[in-house]
């Protein structure tokens, strides 16, 4: 079988546009959240989220094809074209490569529905619903718009698994590479930050809303003090290759993924279960052909729930011991749903690269049963990451754990 590497990364997130950008802020533990305007004018309970800052630039793309285009497949372009520009793939190559794409996304653009299906049935008229509705709200509508947009014309889709989405789809173009149907994937996950979203997850208790006047200390996994999660949107994708197709354009890659693995809980939608999230990260790392020992860091699921938070903690615990470290960038983003699992897995082949590992800012009183854990509170810097695992889990009990190794030092 054939490995699976990593030649492109792109980043959209509530710490900015771009790999540097999101390296100087995992650096420096400065926090994305902030007040978002919509959710405080529908007088939702939490107030607070991890917005990306401004749009991408889309001047170079074809306009009436944007208008397909709700905000998360804005910031899905971007994250592509960064990932190509690093694998060394011109924009005016791609038709003439077979390239898959698979993206991931949690949900739909909510708000879109709300106000179309408000107004229709306000007025009674037709004219309220836009023709554009329906590819503009379909979950594939950001993957479809990739490959209008970039010209990608190998197999497309969308994977929805909630919050395993990004990850999931990434795991999914790693197997077409080594099964060797494909040389070349791109994939990652796209998200919008939407207030109807947030207020579905209001409704379940799920999100924060004791820090509402100070938002930048809202998502504080590990922490006594957490009240659950703050939501947030952005996008990841990555080029993920083989070392054939590698050696014939003459790149190098930036990480290889060693080991995945995924599974389901099989026993609630939306509480957590240890023995699967023990067994997830147990068969990832098998996969892997590496043991417990090896992985150095672990970037967790980590939303700062009440009951997901010592799920994990606990599953960690039983398979690595203390002997790992362990973060929650979530801490500083917030959770993408969708996008979060393919932006974390970036995120920790961006430490691994760049020897670091982010704080999970906002602990400032860990909770006691986590006491035995190597959390990482400080930026540590000349860390040598030689195997790292990052773990998604979402409701509906999809679990998956990526490894990734360090391929160039």
């Amino acid at each position: 079988m054939k490995r699976a590497y990593i030649t492109g990364r792109g980043l959209v997130t509530p710490l900015g546009i771009g790999q540097v950008s999101n390296i100087a802020g995992l650096r420096s533990g400065v926090s994305g959240i902030c007040t978002i305007p919509e959710f405080v004018e529908h007088n939702l309970e939490s107030h607070v989220g991890g917005k990306v800052k401004e749009l991408p630039d889309v001047s170079m793309y074809d306009r009436k094809q944007l208008r397909f285009c709700q905000p998360n497949a804005l910031f899905a372009f971007e994250a592509v074209a960064e990932a190509l520009a690093e694998a060394q793939i011109a924009r005016e190559d791609i038709p003439n490569l077979r390239i898959a794409l698979i993206g991931g996304v949690a949900g739909s653009y909510f708000s879109m529905i709300h106000d179309m299906t408000s107004g229709y049935c306000r007025s009674g008229r037709l004219r309220e619903v836009s023709p554009l509705t329906v590819p503009r709200v379909m979950p594939s509508s950001t993957v479809a718009n990739i490959s209008l947009q970039f010209g990608f014309n190998g197999e497309s889709y969308d994977v929805s698994a909630a919050c395993s989405s990004g990850a999931i789809a990434i795991m999914q173009g790693a197997r077409l590479v080594e099964s060797g149907i494909y040389d070349i994937v791109v994939a990652g996950g796209s998200e919008n930050l939407d207030w109807v979203q947030c207020l579905g997850f209001t409704a379940a208790r799920a999100l924060s809303k004791s820090y509402n006047d100070c938002p930048e200390k809202s998502s504080r996994p590990f922490d006594v003090d957490r009240d659950g999660f703050v939501l947030a949107e952005g996008a990841g994708f990555v080029v993920i290759e083989s070392e054939e197709s590698m050696k014939r354009r003459g790149v190098t890659p930036k990480t290889l993924i060693s080991g995945c693995a995924s599974n389901s809980n099989a026993k609630d939608m939306v509480v957590p279960d240890a023995a699967a999230s023990e067994a997830v990260m147990r068969e990832a790392v098998k996969n892997a052909g590496l043991a417990a020992d090896d992985i150095a860091y672990i970037n967790t699921h980590g939303t700062a729930t009440k009951v997901g938070d010592p799920v994990e903690m606990a599953a960690i615990k039983s398979v690595f011991g203390s002997k790992v470290a362990v973060n929650s960038t979530k801490s500083q983003t917030g959770h993408m749903i969708g996008a979060t699992g393919a932006v974390e897995l970036i995120f920790s082949s961006l430490m691994m690269e760049h020897k670091f590992i982010s704080p999970t800012v906002n602990l400032d009183n860990p909770e006691p049963e986590f006491d035995w854990a190597d959390l990482v509170r400080e930026t540590r810097e000349n860390v040598d990451l030689k195997h790292v695992l990052s773990n998604s889990f979402a409701f509906g009990g999809s679990n998956i754990s990526v490894v990734l190794s360090d391929c160039v030092n």
